[in-house]
């Protein structure tokens, strides 16, 4: 599950940290269109630019992708047990868990990324402006992600590392549980309850879940990046509802929808690019590890496995029911009590 969780993630990365920057960018730094945040950071940042702030991420993005999918594959059994098959609600209230539970190590990360997004480069007024949240020139230029949070830690300890955590929060755990629905109703549409998803499915059910889960919280993502891009010794924002009302009297309504054609840009190939490559890597490590362990009750099933391969008579994946039924019935090691049993397991 770590491994595959890194791999799915770092793709993810890959895919969609430039069209990120730009987001964080026209959300913290102004009024600044997508157009002219392209343009500006390819003329004077080159493509390193695009990729700014990566550095944290890429590093966590096992560990986060891990902590979300064991959260929720764990809970989702715990509450659909007994059931046919895991209701909506419990789906949502788990992937809420898991938006939670996540929150621990993707807030300092977070907010690390952000800041070294939001340092611009170039001469040209605005854009030659290392910014913060409030608009000011920024007080400190860091040289890397490392001397960021080191700096962040030295000024505001603990509390300075993890900024913008309840506004963090307040978009992040119904978004995860939203986006597992949105996940769900269209991988049963798509590949039917009981038949495992082609690689193009998988692209196209994870991409969209991702398109429909951002679309509907860009206002909570606005409100975010700002706090977190605040500066902490002289902060602007005290907190997600004052941000919400200054950005509202200084920049109209329509500052809430910020960065909305990145958001949606970005969604499509981040989420698609995590589901298959997470799905793709877990089947090449089956693959050359051997069968799976006789104790599944062991194992940390995968986001696919838990969410849309829940077979209807017996609580077990489809997939693995099939597997272990031949198995007992080769080895002939068990009578058939038994193999109802290991079957409900």
């Amino acid at each position: 599950d770590f491994v595959s969780g890194w791999v799915g993630g770092c793709a993810g990365l890959l895919a969609g940290h430039p069209m990120d920057t730009m987001k964080v960018r026209q959300q913290a730094l102004g009024k600044v269109r997508a157009i002219s945040a392209i343009s500006n950071t390819f003329k004077y940042e080159g493509i390193r630019g695009f990729y700014k702030g990566m550095g944290f991420p890429l590093l966590a993005a096992g560990t986060l992708n891990s902590i979300f999918f064991g959260v929720y594959g764990n809970a989702l059994r715990k509450m659909s047990k007994g059931k046919s098959r895991p209701s909506f609600t419990d789906v949502f209230v788990c992937g809420c868990a898991g938006g939670v539970v996540q929150l621990s190590v993707a807030c300092p990360v977070d907010v690390v990324k952000i800041k070294m997004q939001i340092q611009t480069g170039g001469s040209n007024k605005e854009w030659g402006l290392r910014q913060n949240g409030s608009g000011a020139p920024a007080a400190k230029i860091y040289k890397g992600p490392t001397a960021c949070m080191i700096d962040l830690y030295r000024t505001g300890g603990i509390r300075g590392c993890y900024t913008g955590l309840g506004s963090m929060a307040i978009r992040d755990i119904p978004s995860f549980g939203q986006y597992m629905i949105f996940y769900e109703l269209l991988s049963r549409k798509v590949a039917g309850e009981e038949r495992e998803a082609s690689g193009a499915a998988l692209v196209f059910c994870g991409g969209m879940a991702g398109v429909l889960s951002w679309a509907t919280i860009v206002p909570l993502d606005v409100i975010k990046s700002r706090v977190q891009a605040d500066s902490i010794t002289n902060p602007k924002y005290q907190g997600f509802l004052d941000c919400c009302v200054k950005s509202y009297r200084s920049e109209g309504l329509s500052v809430f929808m910020r960065g909305f054609s990145m958001v949606l840009l970005r969604a499509m190939p981040t989420n698609g690019a995590i589901f298959f490559a997470y799905v793709s890597t877990s089947n090449i490590i089956r693959s050359y590890f051997g069968k799976e362990k006789e104790d599944p009750e062991g194992d940390s099933e995968t986001i696919l496995k838990t969410a849309k391969n829940i077979d209807h008579e017996t609580g077990v994946q489809s997939q693995n029911y099939n597997k272990w039924g031949e198995e007992i019935k080769e080895k002939n090691v068990v009578d058939a009590t038994a193999e109802t049993d290991l079957l409900r397991q």
